[in-house]
């Protein structure tokens, strides 16, 4: 039986070289947050990602395994930066009645440390127990990446795997089975 691969988060750090407003050309080194389920998924999806925006050629200088937990983001505009906070969870051991204390790490969104906390207060105010948030700090991330859901142009030359969502006649379709489909199987698929 085969295990489930479960998402975790990667830090890549990419160099490239940046043209700058003035025209002159500059080296830079910028570090990114990457979902992804292995490091061959994570460099994958890096050049994805960034090679939408970076001209020219950009190398992945590092790729890490990140202990961040969890993102919590923002919809304000203004909260342009990302902040790292180390988040205590109480909880009580049930054989010994003794107080245990684990730590989570979380990036949050916001434009500066007091957004930071407040942002990550308001993420934890429906917990029964909230945790406490220890310690927050800046970080250097540019931007970060959750796993997004993708969806392909359906190809019948294609073997797709179980659960593939494939675009086809305007409307996105589950493919449930794994396999190759033809035109005929979506059509009826889609009635």
């Amino acid at each position: 039986m085969k295990g489930i691969q479960q998402k975790q988060w990667f830090e890549a750090k990419v160099k490239y070289i940046k043209v700058g407003e003035d025209g002159k050309e500059k080296k830079v080194s910028e570090d990114y947050l990457i979902d992804a389920v292995s490091y061959t998924d994570a460099e994958a999806r890096t050049y994805l990602e960034l090679s939408k925006f970076i001209q020219g050629v950009f190398t992945i200088a590092s790729l890490k395994r990140s202990n961040i937990d969890e993102i919590i983001q923002s919809n304000d505009e203004n909260d342009d930066r990302w902040y790292k906070g180390k988040v205590a969870i109480l909880d009580a051991d049930e054989l010994t009645g003794k107080e245990k204390r684990t730590n989570q790490y979380v990036l949050i969104a916001a434009k500066d440390f007091d957004t930071a906390l407040v942002n990550a207060n308001t993420n934890f105010k429906d917990y029964i127990v909230p945790p406490r948030i220890a310690q927050i700090s800046d970080t250097n991330f540019m931007d970060v990446y959750p796993y997004s859901e993708i969806i392909q142009e359906f190809n019948p030359m294609i073997t797709y795997e179980p659960n593939s969502k494939v675009s086809y006649g305007g409307e996105i379709i589950l493919l449930e089975k794994g396999g190759k489909y033809t035109r005929e199987n979506l059509t009826e698929l889609c009635k």
